[in-house]
């Protein structure tokens, strides 16, 4: 009976050691809440999310007494992150401000706090853009492509980045680069912007290889630049590179629809000579005199005018 009563007794003081260590793990964890509530009304986030998460280690050991308190932790933790982040992103310290999104989108999604997993996430890539969209305008053209692709990485269907991307290779003189990031925006939705830009490269190589009588390399990249997006510059070099190649029809398609742009303008005389041209070519002279006589009165073409409607020709 005696050793009963004894155990009991040590039993008795065990239960009472365990309150009175649970009660200061309770109070230890408070305190620590509370240092890491003062910081964060101070701005001061990294000590606020140090205290918290160690405030949250120990209340997770504790059970219902520190119920309230953990349930509070894991609410504003990733409200931290997320707010730091946007801090860090406004001063333009990106790097820092990408390691608190995604920590608020990592936190977030660990504790349940579905509205900053979502707003974190849509801001993520508005961070980097807006990071890569500044390097781009100031002509960083290799560090506003790393950024972009970072904006890729957090958003893969982005195509704005992949659009920017294309512009920036372009600058760097990258054409397959460049080729592959806008055919890529073009699937993911920038489909008029790609084309342009597409039209442009197409443009610039047709013109290029006109001016070195390369009249097939003249023609093939005219036809690209008008396949995504039609414009007077890419119809002239089709049309005149395709009277060189005698492929006539052609030439007459484009050259009568850059003509129908503006009939005024300053190349008109020699649009309307290549026009004429092309039309003699299949054997049209009635359409080829119609069109020389339009430039009799010019003093460069004036001479070979003449010499077809009244010699060659025999214009009525």
């Amino acid at each position: 009976m005696k050793q009963f009563k004894t155990f009991l007794a040590i039993c008795a003081v065990a239960l009472l050691s365990a309150g009175t260590l649970k009660a200061q793990d309770l109070a230890t964890a408070t305190e620590t809440y509370n240092t890491a509530a003062a910081a964060l009304n101070e701005g001061n986030y990294v000590t606020a999310l140090e205290n918290f998460n160690k405030a949250l280690k120990m209340l997770e050991g504790l059970g219902e007494e520190g119920e309230t308190m953990l349930a509070e932790a894991k609410s504003v933790i990733p409200q931290i992150h997320l707010r730091y982040g946007k801090e860090l992103a406004a001063s333009k310290d990106i790097d820092n401000a990408v390691v608190q999104l995604k920590k608020a989108i990592e936190t977030g999604k660990s504790y349940s706090v579905a509205d900053v997993v979502t707003e974190a996430t849509d801001l993520l890539p508005q961070v980097l853009m807006a990071d890569a969209n500044s390097l781009l305008n100031e002509g960083k053209f290799a560090e506003a492509i790393i950024e972009y692709n970072r904006v890729i990485k957090a958003d893969p269907e982005n195509g704005t980045a992949y659009l920017r991307i294309g512009m920036a290779q372009s600058r760097l003189n990258k054409e397959a680069e460049a080729v592959a990031a806008f055919e890529k925006a073009m699937e993911l939705g920038e489909k008029d912007n790609a084309s342009r830009q597409l039209s442009v490269i197409y443009l610039k190589k047709s013109a290029a290889f006109l001016g070195a009588k390369n009249w097939a390399g003249a023609f093939e990249n005219a036809q690209k630049s008008n396949e995504y997006n039609e414009s007077g510059q890419s119809l002239k070099l089709l049309g005149l590179s395709a009277v060189q190649l005698k492929k006539f029809d052609d030439a007459i398609e484009a050259l009568e629809k850059y003509f129908a742009m503006d009939t005024n303008a300053k190349d008109r005389s020699s649009t309307l000579y290549n026009l004429a041209t092309a039309y003699e070519g299949k054997g049209n002279n009635a359409k080829a005199c119609g069109y020389y006589k339009q430039i009799l009165t010019d003093a460069t073409y004036k001479q070979i005018a003449e010499y077809k409607v009244k010699t060659q020709l025999k214009c009525n």
